[in-house]
């Protein structure tokens, strides 16, 4: 199971990250900090206006003039609900932006990268940074920064406003913020070290379920629910654990801080009480005193729950900055664009994934038109010729050449445009039938042309033709329909290359003889590479080139090889004696 990295960068970093993108909007970001410290004034205002009422005209019994206080009050009152609104509507909206303009360069940034880095990644963790953790960040706008800029203002603005009354009743209340700091302090470092096994359990668990979700199929054939169960159990049952540690923290936090706010309000009545026997002080400002306490603790005692978010966040930041920080891009090739015949020639390739060799010394070529059959175990490295003729991986040794010309210094883009690949696992996407022909070029005639062509006339009896939905994958369509759909895709583009990945592997005897039909129309006047596991699909090639190890073992075509009695002719006899114990047809 894959581990999360400890973090290796600091919160300041990661701050200077999310900072560099909320300077994309530098109008509204200050717009949204200024109505956040006026919110934060207008409730400041509230209790001195009382202070004010009760000093200024209930002592002295002076009613009149009550009747502006309450005025006053409500005026600010309202003024503190609309900022209040104010301020959730353009930090939410803040937040928005931010989350378009980071997942958007984030999608940029992995469409760039290579293929090894989609081979080291689950696609489920790739998915999680682009919406959950992306979406943690709006939180962290929303409900942590802005919450913690309104926090500040609001207890400076109190601590000033409580000094310019009553200087030694603050410098009480000051003495409570001592025992709170060690708190924080703990509090702190006790939930941190709670979130970082948090992350991990979760990225463990996420992909867990991903894998075991898309693989639901093994699973049941294969009886494993129970144990499948016991496993999720397990890593569920320590989600459920860490995060009742946290619980126990925060409750008993709470309690404490309310502790904490009791007790200064007792001990400022007693002071208070005496200054005002004293004439030290007025009953307004011990009024004023104890609402100000409610405002000054509210947030403190809030702290943890930021603190969650602010973590949250932070391990979701650390994330995707490491997504951001992956260099390993593709190669986009070099400016040279030709017109494609279809030549195909290695020349000495060797290539390593890992360090573990792949290929070792390929030698081949291909003629425009011709068709090259690649065979060999599984293992051999058929499909890798497949990944580096698309300019997949681009650190290879030797020389791939396309009609004479170095692959590396070919436009790749161009080149992919006169290539067409066919996979033995085909990608149907939830769209149309004709979307996932066109590749959403929208040209009816010409997809319909390309499906014909390939034998895919079961589209015309589909409900809505070219229209039909289809659902994720192509799951409302048969093995065999999907595969001809890919043919069709192929065809489309009018490639001068066309790659077959095992492309009729997965298709029944009824499916493969349409696709065998469509296949001398589809091959012809184009360079065919074709891997197939039932040789008899490839017996007609002009060409067959037997990999073992990476190494080309073999070469000719099927009646050279079969009268060598090599490595191409035991497989192909293990594989007919295979069929005729079970029945079946040649290979």
């Amino acid at each position: 199971m894959e581990q999360e990295l400890e973090r290796k960068r600091r919160d300041w970093q990661l701050l200077r990250f999310f900072f560099g993108y909320l300077k994309r909007y530098p109008a509204h970001l200050a717009f949204t900090v200024l109505v956040i410290l006026l919110a934060s004034l207008t409730n400041v205002a509230l209790p001195y206006l009382f202070k004010l009422g009760i000093d200024t005209y209930i002592v002295p019994g002076n009613f009149q003039g009550i009747q502006l206080v309450a005025f006053l009050i409500l005026g600010f009152a309202g003024l503190s609900f609309v900022l209040g609104w104010g301020r959730a509507l353009i930090s939410n909206s803040l937040g928005q932006k931010l989350m378009w303009s980071m997942r958007t360069d984030l999608m940029n940034h992995l469409l760039s990268l290579s293929l090894r880095f989609y081979n080291q990644n689950p696609v489920g963790k790739i998915i999680t940074r682009l919406t959950n953790d992306i979406q943690n960040l709006n939180e962290l706008l929303t409900a942590g920064i802005s919450a913690l800029v309104a926090d500040v203002g609001m207890l400076l603005g109190i601590l000033v406003v409580m000094f310019l009354m009553d200087w030694r009743l603050t410098l009480i209340t000051l003495l409570f913020i001592v025992p709170v700091a060690f708190m924080l302090q703990y509090l702190g470092i006790k939930m941190r070290m709670i979130f970082r096994k948090v992350r991990k359990i979760v990225a463990e668990m996420n992909i867990y379920l991903q894998e075991n979700l898309a693989g639901f199929q093994i699973i049941k054939a294969f009886n494993r629910e129970g144990k499948n169960r016991e496993e999720f159990r397990q890593i569920n049952q320590r989600y459920l654990e860490e995060n009742l540690k946290a619980f126990r923290l925060r409750t008993l936090f709470y309690p404490s801080i309310n502790f904490l706010k009791q007790f200064s309000r007792a001990v400022i009545l007693l002071y208070g009480g005496w200054a005002l026997y004293q004439g030290y002080s007025t009953m307004g400002v011990l009024v004023a005193f104890f609402l100000y306490l409610d405002m000054f603790f509210e947030p403190i005692a809030d702290f943890s729950d930021k603190y969650s978010i602010f973590q949250t966040a932070f391990a979701s930041l650390e994330k995707i900055l490491d997504f951001f920080e992956e260099d390993d891009r593709e190669y986009r090739g070099g400016r040279t664009r030709i017109s494609i015949q279809g030549e195909v020639e290695f020349k000495k390739v060797s290539f390593s994934y890992n360090g573990t060799p792949v290929l070792k010394d390929v030698s081949f070529k291909v003629l425009p038109g011709e068709s090259l059959a690649i065979v060999g175990p599984t293992g051999a490295g058929k499909t890798t010729i497949f990944n580096l003729l698309l300019g997949f991986y681009w650190d290879y040794q030797g020389e791939i050449l396309i009609d004479g010309v170095e692959l590396r210094s070919l436009d790749l883009q161009a080149l992919r445009e006169r290539v067409s690949l066919v996979l033995q696992d085909v990608t149907l996407f939830r769209d149309s039938v004709l979307n996932n022909i066109t590749l959403w070029e929208k040209d009816l005639e010409r997809a319909r042309e390309s499906a014909h062509f390939a034998n895919a006339f079961f589209v015309e009896e589909l409900p809505e033709k070219y229209e039909t939905m289809l659902a994720p994958n192509g799951a409302n369509l048969s093995a065999g329909q999907r595969q001809l759909l890919s043919f069709a895709r192929a065809i489309y583009r009018h490639p001068s290359i066309l790659l077959l990945d095992e492309a009729t592997s997965n298709i029944d005897s009824d499916t493969e003889k349409l696709i065998q039909e469509a296949l001398g129309r589809i091959m012809q006047g184009r360079t065919s590479l074709v891997i197939a596991h039932r040789l008899s699909t490839i017996r007609n090639a002009d060409k067959i080139l037997v990999l073992e190890g990476g190494e080309v073992a073999e070469e000719g075509d099927h009646d050279s090889l079969m009268e060598k009695r090599g490595l191409y002719y035991l497989l192909y006899t293990s594989q007919a004696a295979s069929l005729e114990m079970a029945g079946g047809d040649n290979p």
